[in-house]
């Protein structure tokens, strides 16, 4: 079952991403540490399209920027995907960031890509009829309540069950 939210490519709506993020996690009975690495990976991607993906131009004609998240579980994966009819943007293609040998040398920013590498399972990236599609996965046990295997209550157990 793929669930879909439409946004608009503002910093505002991560609001509404992780209230529905928490909603589909509850639903789907997903691990917070799970949940934890699908809203992060939602929050990097989108305010890099907010910030980044329509570059000004007085001449151009108003695009669309409502921005598309899907959320489906697969097996034993969760797929997100995100898209966007934002300028072309392949964010494999970057390198992953120096490693820094003292804390002096830590960027203050620009590693949304690089935690994204590291949260989600897998990512791929296209461009489709002028729409960037970011795929991430991310591993997906159901959350149990219960251990495998026989149930047995406290008076079995008093009685040598």
């Amino acid at each position: 079952m793929v669930e879909a939210l439409v946004i608009r490519a503002e910093i505002s709506e991560l609001t509404r991403v992780y209230d529905w993020a928490e909603a589909l996690a509850r639903r789907f009975d997903v691990p917070q540490s799970t949940l934890f690495a699908i809203q992060l990976c939602f929050e990097e991607a989108l305010s890099n399209v907010a910030r980044f993906g329509f570059a000004v131009n007085e001449n151009e004609v108003p695009r669309n920027t409502d921005v598309r998240l899907t959320v489906e579980p697969r097996g034993d994966q969760i797929v997100a995907t995100i898209e966007d009819h934002g300028d072309a943007f392949d964010p494999l293609g970057v390198a992953a960031p120096a490693q820094p040998t003292v804390i002096s040398e830590v960027p203050l920013g620009g590693q949304g890509i690089h935690l994204m590498r590291q949260f989600a399972q897998s990512l791929t990236y296209e461009r489709r009829e002028d729409i960037n599609c970011l795929t991430l996965s991310f591993a997906y046990r159901r959350q149990s309540t219960a251990p495998p295997g026989r149930v047995v209550s406290t008076s079995q157990l008093s009685d040598g069950a």
